[in-house]
């Protein structure tokens, strides 16, 4: 009996931890021009690429939060360069993404125009996926504002909601130069079943134990080579030369957090805890 009261009790926290924290961002507290914005308890940078992005709070009642109009929103101001393009990026937390808004149009805000939006998900900088929608986008204000939701449980017949990142870029293309995101859904991950996850992911010829990690870990590979410790903004913190077999390395001068162990030939996260 206690043995099956304790199983259903790990059962729950397990499903628990694994559906993280949902929450949807509609930029209605943050700042005109603002190049960042936090949500949730986790602050996100706008990355721009192309064109330059920020906060938009000066035409109130033109975004779309998902059911009615609101006042702010990330856009590119009609700034004329092309292809349109930027990041939503943290460093701070890794996440999911369920859905969002994209009002795309011609510079004179004309949404009648043709145009494609290209959507990836990158992890230390690595794409964990990518597509381009092609149809399917608002040609007038309508019910929507002239928003068109972006959903990523089911994007080109794709679910991409359940792929943990840490930077989601989005590009434009054809017509479209202007661009403007609103009511951001996403997921906030745990940390908690990173490990777990991962592990069933990892190739045979580097495994990583245990994990999450006070500091001591045991680094198991089928060739010699260097395991290089990285932050998840891509800065490498430490690297050990590795042998075949098991190699122990110590990473307790580390803060809390979230590292990539890189090899020759594989990567994997670690949660130092």
């Amino acid at each position: 009996m206690k043995s099956t009261t304790f199983l259903a009790i790990c059962s729950l926290l397990i499903s628990i931890f694994s559906f993280g924290q949902t929450s949807t961002e509609q930029f209605e507290t943050e700042s005109n021009a603002s190049t960042s914005f936090t949500d949730n308890g986790v602050i996100f940078n706008i990355i721009s690429h192309t064109s330059v992005f920020d906060i938009q709070g000066n035409f109130p009642g033109t975004g779309w939060n998902g059911t009615a109009n609101d006042n702010r929103y990330i856009d590119n101001s009609n700034d004329s360069q092309f292809p349109p393009s930027f990041s939503i990026k943290t460093t701070s937390n890794l996440f999911k993404v369920n859905r969002f808004w994209m009002y795309l149009s011609a510079l004179n805000l004309d949404l009648n125009v043709a145009g494609t939006l290209t959507v990836t998900g990158k992890l230390s900088g690595v794409t964990k996926f990518t597509q381009t929608k092609t149809t399917g986008f608002a040609t007038s204000l309508g019910t929507t504002n002239g928003f068109t939701l972006i959903d990523l449980t089911n994007l080109n017949g794709q679910n991409y909601s359940n792929i943990v990142i840490d930077e989601l870029q989005i590009t434009a293309n054809g017509a479209f130069r202007y661009v403007g995101l609103d009511a951001f859904t996403w997921v906030k991950d745990s940390n908690l079943v990173l490990g777990t996850s991962e592990a069933k992911s990892t190739k045979k010829d580097l495994t990583v134990y245990p994990n999450p990690t006070s500091g001591p870990i045991s680094i198991t590979t089928e060739k010699a080579s260097e395991a290089k410790i990285y932050s998840l903004d891509g800065k490498m913190l430490k690297a050990v030369p590795t042998q075949k077999g098991n190699n122990e390395i110590n990473i307790s001068e580390l803060p809390k957090g979230v590292y990539i162990i890189k090899t020759a030939t594989e990567s994997t996260k670690v949660i130092k805890n």
